[in-house]
């Protein structure tokens, strides 16, 4: 089959997957209603600031087969559509699906028969049949048992991470029919250059036994990098997303928990974690820090949750991990509070210098970032608030980190960039107006702070 592919959505996930399928020869043409994106991604500058996917850019560019549209029409002869748009919560932590079946019915307008249409984007079980499907068969009379096929490949990109991407992480997959499947399972064998790997026999690759099962990298040795496992149905694909990243989300929490626990115990929760990690088998890490954020952990619970509720039963240790983590910059806010109070300190005549807006580090992604909480907090605790993230000049006070450094009283690190990390091991603070230093990552060497700054963190021993 000569294929043709149209990708919905150009953010984190679907420009760099334009760029895969464009650089393994197959036309692509990358589609988004931002026409300032398209304007940008044509003339070679990525809307996403991280080197690797501006290298992918540019040699899809230079291979002839990555054109750009916000026009649906632009995709009327592609055979094969990739809808990689953002599924976000509502405020009251309902899913949106607004985007995504905006999206469908744009499809609906070039959808043909023998067509394959694969939801990257993150939804929650049922989605694909109960929405997509319905909103298709609604507007175009087509089935996917017969007509196209449907298909749900969750994304699983992991911004700014240097060895995991979008050419080599490996994927699951689920469709309406099994046949289909198959179909939209090769596509990915195409670009991904991996195997094609039936769920059923997942168990029988990866060792049980107490031996090392994982390289250098981390890798699963017996999981491929680039494979596509083939689920039983499209709700386990859609299922398989929500999931993974509930329990991490309820990991994260436990530690967190463990962190309040070691406070009240005089305890260092990060050296005991450290201590856990010498056992070579059963266990994470994970790592208590001042909130989780981004599109997976803090929200494809939420997810997950609402669809569980809808169908008879409320998780009760996914609620209160939501819950554990959401409060953990509550938690940050009152230790420096209660720092303050012991040092004789009053915290509403302080200046408090907020260090990074991003999720995580070394990324431009500020989606559900424990930022915006800390932020609001702040504004009630001190005197003032300023704010730096490189990665972020229109939200940050300057752009001058050493000159908000030698005006403040407190600084919370929020984000553990690596420029973060690196100033603060070289800065000399002995001679700032910096009192007390929490570390909401727990990722700073507290001997080389200042020793008249009182030094803090989530679960560190004070």
């Amino acid at each position: 089959m000569n294929r043709k592919v149209g990708v919905i959505g150009l953010g984190y996930v679907g420009l760099p997957l334009a760029c895969l399928t464009a650089s393994k020869g197959i036309e692509t043409i990358g589609f988004d209603l931002n026409k300032k994106k398209i304007e940008l991604i044509s003339n070679g500058i990525s809307p996403i600031r991280d080197k690797s996917v501006s290298t992918e850019l540019d040699i899809a560019l230079k291979s002839d087969n990555l054109s750009l549209s916000n026009s649906i029409d632009d995709l009327s002869e592609c055979n094969i559509y990739l809808v990689c748009v953002p599924t976000p919560i509502l405020e009251n932590k309902q899913p949106d699906l607004s985007i995504l079946l905006n999206a469908t019915e744009m499809i609906c307008e070039v959808l043909k028969t023998d067509d394959i249409l694969i939801i990257e984007s993150t939804v929650f079980p049922g989605t694909c049949e109960d929405y997509v499907e319905k909103l298709i068969f609604e507007k175009t009379n087509m089935d996917s048992r017969k007509d196209y096929v449907l298909s749900h490949c969750p994304e699983r990109v992991n911004p700014g991470d240097p060895y995991w991407n979008t050419s080599n992480i490996p994927r699951v997959i689920g469709s309406t029919t099994k046949e289909g499947n198959l179909k939209a399972a090769q596509f990915y064998a195409q670009i991904l250059e991996g195997e094609i790997i039936e769920v059923k026999d997942i168990q029988k690759r990866i060792c049980r036994s107490s031996l090392p099962t994982h390289d250098e990298n981390n890798n699963k040795k017996n999981i491929p990098n680039g494979s596509i496992t083939l689920m039983e149905t499209i709700r386990d694909a859609e299922a398989v997303k929500a999931m993974e990243n509930t329990v991490r989300d309820v990991n994260i929490a436990f530690v967190n928990e463990l962190a309040k626990i070691s406070r009240v115990l005089k305890l260092d929760i990060v050296d005991i974690i450290d201590g856990m990690e010498t056992k070579p088998f059963g266990k994470g890490p994970y790592y208590p820090g001042i909130g989780v954020g981004g599109h997976c952990i803090a929200v494809d619970p939420e997810w997950l949750k609402n669809a569980s509720n809808k169908a008879g039963y409320f998780p009760e240790m996914i609620n209160l991990a939501r819950h554990t983590n959401n409060e953990m910059a509550v938690f940050a806010v009152n230790i420096i509070k209660d720092l303050c109070q012991k040092s004789g300190l009053n915290h509403k005549d302080l200046n408090c210098l907020l260090l990074g807006v991003s999720y995580k580090k070394n990324i431009d992604d500020s989606r559900e970032s424990p930022f915006y909480t800390v932020e609001e907090l702040a504004k009630d605790t001190f005197k003032s608030i300023s704010v730096y993230d490189p990665f972020f000049p229109e939200i940050s006070t300057s752009n001058n980190l050493e000159t908000l450094v030698n005006n403040t009283d407190i600084i919370i690190l929020i984000t553990n960039h690596d420029i973060f990390v690196d100033f603060i091991h070289s800065f000399d603070f002995s001679n700032t107006t910096v009192k007390i230093m929490f570390d909401g990552r727990n990722c700073i060497d507290s001997n080389k702070i200042a020793g008249n700054i009182i030094y803090s963190g989530i679960g560190i021993r004070n």
